[in-house]
C-alpha cells in the first residue's frame, strides 16, 4: 500500500486533475457570449472524442513517457487509454477517470489539460519531472464515448451510455436493480461492455489511489456513496468523540476489509487539509455529504473490492459558483517516497471551469 507521505503526493495529483484548466482569454469571451443566449451549438473549445484523442496524439510526438492504447471488447467498444511512465520499480500508481457521465464536458477537457501538464509543456516541468520519478500515471480520458457522441450530437443533456445505462450505477459494489431514466443501473452488475473493460484494467494495473472526475456539484468526496452510515468527522465536536463515532461506525462494519477504517481516516485528513483552501465545499464521505445514495458507483468499487488504498471523487462545477474551482491554486506537493518531502508550489491557477 502506500505510505502517509506516498498518499499525499498522490491525493496532490487530482488536486492537479481538477484543477488543470486555465482559460485564455479568447475562450473567457467565448463562454461570456454563451451565457445569456440559448445554446444552438456546443462552444467551440469542447471537444468530441476524435477530436481530443487527436490532441492526445499530437502530445505524444514529443513526449517520450506518454504512451497511448485501447481497451477493445467483442461487440465494439473502444476505450482508450494514456500512462505516463518515466520507468523505474516500486513505483506508486494513480488511475484517473474523466467522463463517465456523458454530458459532464468540463471532465474530459481538465483531462486534456492534465496530460500537457504531465508532459512537461508548462511552467510546473521541473516539479512535474521529479514527481514522475515515483508515480505512474493511467488516465481514462473518455470513459462513456457512446453517450459523449450523443451529447455533441445535440443531446445535451444525455448522462449515460448509448444504451441508457448509467455506467456510474454498473459497477458490482453494492448494486442495486434500478430503471430511473437519469441513474438506471443496468440488468446485473457489469452488464456493460465499459465497465468490464474498465474492471479487467484496474484490477490489472492495481492502482493505489483512484479518482474519478465528475460535475454537477462541488465536492470532495471519499466512498461510500452507497451508505450515509460513513467515517466523516465532522459531527464530533471532540478527539474523544472522533474515536467514540470513528470506533462505533467501524463495529457497524466488521465485514470490511481490516484497513478500511484506516484508509477512511487518512483520506479525510487529507480532504480536510485541502478543503478549506482549494475548495470550500463539501468534503467527507459521498453518502454523507450528497442529498442522495448512489449504489454501484466506481468510488466505492475501488475502495471495497479492488482494495485500492485511496479511492475519491471529485465534482469540480456546480453551476453557481461563478465556475467550479474559484481559487489560484498552490499546491505542495510532496515526494512520494516515505522518507522526503520537496514541495511543488503554485501549479496550476483555475480561474473558472464551466458548463458542467
Amino acid at each position: 500500500g502506500c505510505t502517509k507521505g506516498g498518499m499525499a503526493g498522490l491525493l496532490s495529483l487530482f488536486v492537479v486533475a481538477t484543477s488543470a484548466i486555465k482559460l485564455s482569454n479568447k475562450i473567457s469571451h467565448s463562454l461570456h457570449n454563451y451565457e445569456n443566449a440559448e445554446l444552438k451549438t456546443l462552444p467551440e473549445f469542447y471537444h468530441d472524442t476524435k477530436s481530443l484523442m487527436h490532441e492526445f496524439e499530437k502530445l505524444q510526438e514529443d513526449c517520450p513517457h506518454m504512451r497511448l492504447r485501447k481497451l477493445e471488447s467483442s461487440d465494439g467498444v473502444t476505450l482508450p487509454v494514456v500512462d505516463f511512465d518515466k520507468g523505474g520499480r516500486n513505483k506508486l500508481k494513480a488511475l484517473f477517470y474523466f467522463g463517465e457521465h456523458a454530458r459532464e464536458l468540463i471532465s474530459a477537457e481538465s483531462g486534456l489539460n492534465f496530460a500537457e501538464h504531465l508532459c512537461l509543456k508548462h511552467s510546473t516541468s521541473v516539479a512535474v519531472e521529479k514527481l514522475l520519478q515515483n508515480v505512474r500515471v493511467r488516465m481514462i480520458p473518455v470513459v462513456n464515448p457512446s453517450g459523449k457522441h450523443l451529447v455533441h450530437e445535440g443531446d445535451w443533456c444525455h448522462r449515460t451510455n448509448a444504451h441508457n445505462i448509467d455506467l456510474n450505477r454498473n459497477w458490482d459494489a453494492h448494486w442495486e436493480h434500478n430503471t430511473n431514466e437519469q441513474t438506471n443501473s443496468g440488468s446485473k452488475p457489469f452488464s456493460e461492455s465499459e465497465t468490464q473493460l474498465l474492471r479487467e484494467d484496474a484490477l490489472s494495473y492495481k492502482p493505489d489511489l483512484f479518482l474519478t472526475i465528475h460535475s454537477g456539484t462541488l465536492g470532495l468526496f471519499t466512498p461510500w456513496a452507497y451508505s450515509s452510515l460513513g467515517f466523516s468527522q465532522t459531527n464530533a465536536t471532540s478527539l474523544v468523540e472522533t474515536h467514540q463515532r470513528i470506533h462505533k461506525l467501524f463495529k457497524a462494519r466488521e465485514h470490511e476489509h481490516p484497513s478500511t477504517s484506516t484508509r477512511m481516516k487518512e483520506m479525510l485528513t487529507l480532504l480536510k487539509k485541502i478543503d478549506p483552501k482549494y475548495c470550500n465545499c463539501e468534503a467527507g464521505a459521498a453518502g454523507e455529504e450528497l442529498p442522495y445514495l448512489s449504489y454501484g458507483t466506481s468510488l466505492d468499487y475501488m475502495f471495497d473490492t479492488a482494495k485500492v488504498d485511496y479511492s475519491f471523487a471529485f465534482e469540480i462545477y456546480d453551476g453557481r459558483s461563478n465556475g467550479g474551482f474559484k481559487y489560484s491554486i498552490e499546491v505542495a506537493v510532496h515526494t512520494l517516497t516515505a522518507h522526503q518531502h520537496q514541495s511543488l508550489s503554485k501549479i496550476f491557477s483555475l480561474e473558472r471551469v464551466f458548463l458542467g
